[in-house]
């Protein structure tokens, strides 16, 4: 029969032995610091009286693109998963000059900085 301190530290021994397999060898992962690029193309055209529909190219980052997150007039308006690279912002006012701009998102939640800004006009 093992005394109590010896299955403690077999415990011990084991629970460290796990905690370096899934760190890999005892090291750490580094954190996701870099941003994505910001996405270029950035186009705006107005779909109806109330909605436009705004489109970009891809943009690009040392670990993949999450997503990208869509501002008028430089508050959030939407966001979509990374295979899109459109989308329609509704709920606008008819006669109305808006302006957008799309940033990319990675999987750590950084954030590219803003595309330039695209000026676009309702109809009537």
């Amino acid at each position: 029969m093992q005394r109590p301190h010896a299955r403690t530290a077999l415990a011990c021994s084991a629970a460290a032995l796990f905690l370096a397999a899934i760190t890999g060898c005892g090291g750490t992962a580094q954190a996701d610091t870099q941003k994505p690029t910001a996405p270029e193309g950035v186009t705006a055209q107005a779909g109806s009286a109330t909605s436009v529909h705004v489109m970009w190219e891809q943009a690009s980052d040392n670990k993949g693109i999450a997503g990208y997150e869509v501002y008028r007039e430089g508050r959030k308006a939407g966001s979509v998963p990374a295979a899109k690279r459109m989308t329609d912002i509704d709920g606008l006012t008819a006669s109305t000059a808006y302006t957008f701009t799309v940033r990319a998102r990675d999987a750590a939640g950084n954030l590219s900085a803003p595309s330039a800004a695209v000026p676009v006009t309702t109809p009537a």
